[in-house]
């Protein structure tokens, strides 16, 4: 490796490090925020009373129903496990840049794995939209038809992170042959 090769890795880990150390604070916030928001739902303290929405469907009022509000407080959960994985696999991808590990099974591995995580928003939001169906309608407000693209953005992400991840795949197979040869 020359050195101009290795002054730029060792940038790249020197930053990496950085984003790691990011991800993991970001994921201990995340995670404290789930535990305080699950015991003020659990104490009775908060009980998602004036506006509750699910999908594309909005509940407000005392008379949103206990079943409502148990649907949301799980689809919240849902939600925050979701962001706690995808930062999960940032904290790995980070770690093994910081490590000096750029094209390895390993990295390609955790882009999948974002990939296939920024897939589940869409499919929790999905299912959302067919909780209106099954629970009764009473304290439904109205029907709210902005920001139905962040479903769909989520998928064209999520698809084009697991596309990327496997011609990176197959691109350190390519190496790793080359490398073999000489």
């Amino acid at each position: 490796m020359t050195a101009e090769a290795a002054e730029k890795l060792k940038k790249v880990q020197k930053y990496s490090a950085s984003l790691r150390n990011l991800f993991r604070f970001l994921f201990v916030l995340g995670a404290l925020a789930l535990v305080v928001e699950t015991g003020l739902v659990v104490s009775g303290a908060e009980r998602f009373d004036t506006s509750v929405r699910i999908g594309n469907t909005e509940y407000s009022g005392d008379s949103i129903p206990g079943t409502i509000r148990a649907i949301a407080f799980i689809g919240f959960v849902l939600a925050s496990g979701i962001l706690l994985k995808l930062n999960l696999h940032l904290v790995k991808l980070f770690g093994l840049y910081a490590d000096g590990k750029i094209f390895s099974a390993e990295n390609v591995d955790q882009i999948r794995k974002i990939g296939i995580t920024m897939l589940f928003f869409p499919a929790l939001w999905v299912l959302s939209l067919f909780v209106p169906m099954f629970v009764p309608g009473e304290g439904l407000n109205k029907t709210i038809t902005t920001g139905g693209w962040q479903p769909f953005s989520a998928l064209i992400v999520g698809t084009i992170v697991i596309v990327v991840s496997w011609i990176m795949d197959v691109g350190r197979e390519l190496r790793e042959e080359q490398d073999l040869v000489v």
